[in-house]
């Protein structure tokens, strides 16, 4: 027994609208049945653009596909002193030292000693602590003319531990820039 096609979508749209789930759009072919030649033809059709290359596989998906911007000969090709936007090489001192190890070993080892607690208000929960130096960081950097990441590497007060204390983000900037 072949059903109606408004048969079906009022049923469905009773089903759903039970579940409270009522679609937004509903197709209009739902439910129609196809004659054997209609399928006969599509299925051709769907060869035909299968063996032209216009339609891909279905069970494929993306394997192996190496688009990827960061990726391959093409990228590589095109980073460092290639790149049209190369400036030299100019990161700034203190983004290279605050992205370096010896940075977060030393802001590790200053949250280990003051326990996670903030040293101003004695806040223990909040997640976001800094470390901040008590004698400037920019001072330091200054005093002892260091212009290149071996130099700070090498600069023993800039990893002194005694010169960092442990902060929560709304004290850091009371003290820093003296907001609230």
């Amino acid at each position: 027994m072949r059903l109606r096609k408004h048969s079906i979508v009022s049923r469905l749209k009773m089903s759903l609208s039970k579940k409270g789930k009522m679609p937004k759009f509903i197709p209009n072919n739902l439910g129609r049945q196809r004659t054997p030649e209609q399928r006969e033809t599509y299925r051709k059709a769907s060869l035909r653009a299968f063996k032209n290359g216009t339609r891909k596989s279905w069970n494929k998906g993306k394997k192996g596909l190496q688009n990827s911007p960061r990726k391959g000969k093409k990228y590589l090709e095109i980073s460092g002193e290639n790149h049209w936007n190369w400036k030299g090489g100019i990161t700034p001192l203190k983004t290279k030292i605050f992205s370096s190890f010896k940075y977060r070993q030393w802001r590790s080892d200053v949250f280990t000693r003051d326990n996670f607690t903030c040293q101003e208000c004695g806040n223990k929960k909040s997640g976001n602590f800094e470390a901040h130096h008590i004698k400037s960081f920019s001072d330091i950097i200054k005093g002892n003319n260091i212009k290149t990441i071996e130099e700070a590497f090498s600069c023993e007060e800039l990893w002194n531990i005694n010169n960092g204390i442990t902060l929560c983000v709304r004290c850091h900037n009371k003290i820093t820039y003296g907001r609230k």
